[in-house]
């Protein structure tokens, strides 16, 4: 069998047009060879791969879920400040439950600490700063079940009391 040409199927078109081509069988079985002894490596080498894709998928997704978080921390702290600034109370409840019950992440209803403060030495005359925080923690992995310290996030929003406080007064 050796020197036998290989049939003209075998042979790629673009090479067939040039000339004649001396592709012998041996040559063919060798290359048949070559590609079973690496066909197992596409496996291993996904294997090695997968795990850092996972990973870094997961990061992209929690630090996503953290920054939501930290947004709706953001957002109740200013919505908290506009209240205050205009003396308004928009339920029955207190200022500050009314704030916490606007969290509406599960972690962040878990967590979520309000306080009004008068930063100016506690005068709340018209004019003067009225400041909202909002903290909360976030637990950055919840399937690893406490392994990872909470993260600590800041809301704040600081305003200028346009009437004076009647529906609320400074408290944490």
């Amino acid at each position: 069998m050796r020197g036998r040409r290989a049939s003209a199927f075998l042979v790629p078109r673009s090479r067939r047009r040039g000339g004649s081509v001396d592709v012998t069988v041996d040559q063919r079985l060798e290359s048949r060879a070559t590609k079973d002894s690496e066909s197992g490596v596409v496996a291993i080498e996904f294997a090695l791969v997968l795990p850092v894709i996972l990973i870094f998928l997961f990061a992209i997704i929690e630090f996503g879920q953290a920054f939501n978080h930290l947004n709706d921390t953001n957002q109740i702290a200013a919505n908290g400040a506009r209240f205050a600034a205009v003396d308004v109370q928009p339920t029955g409840d207190p200022l500050q439950t009314y704030l916490e019950k606007q969290a509406d992440l599960q972690g962040l209803k878990d967590t979520i600490n309000v306080c009004i403060e008068f930063p100016n030495g506690g005068s709340s005359n018209v004019g003067d700063p009225v400041t909202v925080r909002v903290t909360s923690d976030y637990e950055l992995i919840p399937l690893l079940g406490g392994a990872t310290p909470p993260l600590r996030l800041h809301g704040e929003a600081t305003m200028r009391i346009e009437r004076e406080p009647t529906t609320y007064s400074a408290d944490c």
